[in-house]
């Protein structure tokens, strides 16, 4: 289970933020909450913020730290550059190294794994362990400065000449991982456990290769369509290889195409619907292009929906971003108890997602450590902070406030700083200097 993750110097991140799933107050909605090797760990965090604050860049964050993870030893070439993306509003961010931190609970294992990185080569890599049953001391087990590595006696998988073929511009534990390093691959396995939906992807393609591949049951998602009230009566699909001289790298996009080795596959979905006679019934069935033909509501519920199953069903993490983004609210609110469920969720899949959407800011939908809010700072820099955390005049937040109430009056900061009359002072001068030019 995640625990914590950090990011420091990363798009509009510039001081470290840390965005931790601990839950820390009490007799507020245990059931949010799985023990686990001591531990109490959330299973859901929302993140609010204003538009351009920065909440997005916590996910991106992640994603990065994932993709170098888990593809920086394989695809890394020598002299190839990171693709890091420094805080640029000040004079010193683009000179400084970006850093990236989780904390994942591993079978009874605390691991705490960073690196930092600059354009050209990674400056700093960690891995760090604690068993928490035993509740022993921190064990580091590897620290690396630039090619430098130190090793501790334990860790055997970092020992002997392997660290001979690392590169300057990949990480040590995706090395480890692909030369079988049993901890490595433990860390490694929970960054692929987990799952990134962006606003931008509105395309039903997760859902329809994890359904290829046979790891969701299509009868499933039909049925989890319907309880959406959805009037698709079944989903179809089907594949056919292309033809193709030479390989072509095509990226997994709306389109459907699929790689597999030196193959090529188009993927098409169908959405399967009744047509009706008045008087008759049901005289047929109507097929629509998923892709072209359905709403984005729809769309994006289908794509959820692999998602959903396979996080729930094995334990990773999920986060979406805009989670409200084309689905009812009603909808939105039963995805987040499913995570909260612990008859649907037993093994502690988290939930993490961001939102406007103040429907969900209440007592009885969170507690006060599942909201977090992200706020810009004067120098422009994005904070990040929990509603716990968060310190009235009068003391902490009270766990019976109006949430929703308070956050829009911006008692917690995280809003826009706009006046109405400041956009009708702005229209009014627009039309009078449009009536003078006309005189």
């Amino acid at each position: 289970m995640l625990v914590e993750f950090s990011v420091e110097n990363y798009r509009s991140i510039y001081k470290k933020v840390t965005l931790s799933m601990e839950a820390i107050t009490k007799n507020e909605l245990d059931d949010h909450i799985i023990e686990v090797s001591r531990q109490r760990l959330l299973k859901t965090s929302v993140i609010y913020g204003a538009n351009a604050s920065g909440k997005s860049n916590i996910f991106k964050a992640f994603s990065f730290m994932k993709k170098m993870v888990l593809n920086s030893f394989k695809e890394s070439q020598i002299g190839e550059l990171i693709l890091v993306e420094p805080f640029l509003l000040n004079s010193t961010g683009k000179d400084e190294p970006c850093s990236w931190e989780v904390i994942f609970l591993v079978d009874d294992v605390l691991y705490r794994y960073g690196f930092s990185a600059v354009r050209d080569h990674i400056t700093k890599e960690w891995l760090v362990m604690r068993k928490t049953i035993s509740r022993a001391k921190e064990i580091v087990l590897f620290e690396r400065l630039g090619q430098d590595i130190k090793i501790h006696n334990k860790f055997k998988e970092g020992k002997g000449k392997i660290k001979d073929k690392l590169r300057e511009n990949s990480l040590f534990i995706s090395l480890l991982s692909q030369f079988n390093g049993l901890i490595a691959q433990k860390i490694v396995k929970c960054f692929s456990d987990s799952n990134l939906w962006a606003i931008d992807s509105s395309n039903p393609i997760h859902t329809t290769i994890l359904l290829d591949n046979d790891v969701v049951p299509l009868d499933w998602v039909n049925e989890f369509m319907s309880k959406a009230d959805s009037d698709i009566k079944e989903i179809r699909f089907n594949k056919k290889e292309i033809e193709t001289d030479t390989k072509v790298n095509i990226p997994l996009t709306s389109s459907f195409f699929k790689v597999g080795g030196n193959k090529m596959f188009q993927l098409f979905l169908k959405s399967i619907h009744q047509f009706y006679d008045p008087e008759e019934g049901v005289l047929k069935e109507v097929e629509f292009d998923m892709e072209k033909q359905e709403s984005e509501g729809t769309k994006k519920f289908y794509c959820l929906a692999g998602l959903l199953y396979t996080t729930l069903q094995r334990g990773g993490r999920l986060f979406i971003d805009e989670i409200e983004n084309s689905l009812h609210p009603f909808l939105t609110r039963i995805i987040i108890k499913l995570f909260q469920d612990k008859d649907v969720n037993p093994k502690g899949a988290q939930l993490i997602f961001t939102t406007q959407n103040t429907l969900f800011l209440n007592k009885d939908n969170f507690r006060r450590d599942e909201i977090w809010f992200v706020e810009k700072a004067p120098n422009h820099s994005s904070n990040l902070y929990s509603l716990v955390e968060y310190k009235l005049p009068k003391g902490s937040t009270r766990k019976d406030a109006s949430y929703a109430k308070d956050y829009i009056r911006g008692k917690y900061g995280a809003v826009p700083y706009v006046e109405y009359s400041e956009f009708v002072d702005l229209f009014k001068k627009s039309r009078d200097k449009t009536k003078n030019e006309q005189n």
